[in-house]
């Protein structure tokens, strides 16, 4: 069995116990911790770490957005927008805060993460 090179857009799983917070099996979220990819990648070369399919499904690690096509990222920007203009007192604060669009996925994905880290407290009910 071969082992794939490691993919810096894939979630990482811990193969052993490391610094007594993280169990086998468990996502490291280096990325969200501010851990230096080079010591990620030292770790995953010394197979402390390893991506995994299965975990990656039974976790949902993530947010989400790229299991999304062009339809259903359209109906959560409709929905977002809907809670945003509920929750706003007049349309010019309505325009700013709304969640803009794209036809481009990648790039609606984008636009999707970055209005939830300014306004993502719209989507809270």
């Amino acid at each position: 069995m071969t082992r794939l090179p490691f993919q810096i857009d894939r979630p990482v799983f811990v193969k052993e116990p490391w610094d007594d917070k993280y169990k086998q099996g468990d996502h490291l979220p280096w990325k969200e911790l501010s851990i230096p990819y080079e010591r990620v990648l030292r770790m995953y070369n010394q197979y402390q770490l390893h991506h995994n399919e299965e975990l990656e499904t039974k976790a949902r690690v993530g947010d989400g957005l790229e299991a999304l096509d062009a339809e259903q990222l359209d109906a959560l920007v409709n929905s977002i927008n809907e809670k945003v203009k509920a929750k706003t007192a007049n349309n010019a604060a309505y325009e700013k805060q709304k969640c803009k669009k794209s036809k481009i996925l990648d790039k609606q994905r984008g636009l999707i993460r970055s209005w939830r880290r300014n306004y993502g407290h719209f989507e809270v009910d």
